[in-house]
């Protein structure tokens, strides 16, 4: 039971608000180590990758295009209605810009395959991968969360998916269905390894850094890898053991005790609690 006192609501609670599950689960800062464990997904779609490598500035300013995909997020779900909507169409806006075809085949895909950002194809499997991620990291540090309160995120969700282009009868009705769909991406041939998905993958676990940071950089390599499902490490190359599943779910039970027990002062990030109160960054 959290004895913590919670966030003033804002007056304009945007697309969720105080009382949503949304705000419960994404406010907590440890959420966002589940990003690289999202994006990795996101790019073993062949098309999703040819996307983000030739439209996006990953490879060139990874930490600087994450920051602004966390920023944007932000606004979206803690945001004010106008600041919800102000990054919406920034999101949109350069979603826009972002279209082309696939130069050579790739699992389930022939050369020439065309792809836009805008597409409900890839809009949905990009929300899937973000829904699926929150839902999969917040019972390792905190609780399990009942069959209603993972339903409720997900129908919550479809307002975040709406505001981005993909209304909600583009996605799934229920939350298994989402995993129905989920499921049946991963083990079929619609994932593949590409060279753009393996680069900016790259770019993702490992960004230009002091040196003095790459012990954590691996650190994350490894939270990333144990919450991956199998097909998708293997689309990576990365190696994985049941001995090391065994020392991650360890490792999570230990920080399970703990996490839930702290302020929330320390597990919510300033920029997550400006949102919550004033409903925008300034």
């Amino acid at each position: 039971m959290e004895t913590q006192r919670e966030q003033k609501p804002t007056s304009d609670g945007g697309y969720f608000g105080s009382n949503s599950i949304t705000w419960k689960l994404a406010r907590e800062a440890i959420i966002n180590l589940g990003g690289a464990r999202a994006v990795l997904m996101q790019l073993a779609h062949p098309l999703v990758a040819m996307g983000v490598s030739e439209h996006s500035s990953y490879m060139r300013d990874p930490l600087g295009r994450s920051w602004r995909t966390f920023l944007l997020g932000h606004m979206l779900a803690f945001g004010s209605t106008s600041t919800a909507r102000q990054a919406a169409r920034t999101v949109n806006r350069l979603h826009a810009q972002v279209y082309g075809t696939l130069p050579e085949k790739v699992g389930a895909y022939h050369a020439g395959t065309p792809y836009r950002a805008r597409d409900p194809e890839l809009l949905l499997w990009v929300e899937a991968t973000l829904i699926d991620t929150v839902l999969l990291i917040y019972p390792l540090f905190f609780r399990p969360l009942s069959d209603a309160e993972q339903e409720q995120y997900y129908q919550e969700s479809k307002a975040f998916s709406a505001l981005l282009g993909l209304p909600a009868k583009k996605m799934p009705a229920t939350l298994a269905d989402l995993r129905q769909y989920i499921h049946d991406m991963v083990y079929s041939d619609r994932l593949a390894a590409t060279p753009q998905a393996r680069q900016i993958a790259h770019q993702v676990l490992f960004p230009p850094a002091p040196g003095m940071l790459r012990p954590f950089m691996h650190l994350h390599l490894q939270f990333t890898c144990a919450l991956l499902p199998q097909p998708v490490r293997e689309i990576y190359g990365l190696e994985w053991s049941p001995q090391r599943q065994m020392a991650f779910e360890l490792s999570a039970a230990g920080m399970r005790m703990v996490i839930p027990h702290l302020p929330l002062a320390l597990r919510v990030l300033p920029l997550t609690r400006r949102l919550m109160e004033r409903g925008s960054v300034a």
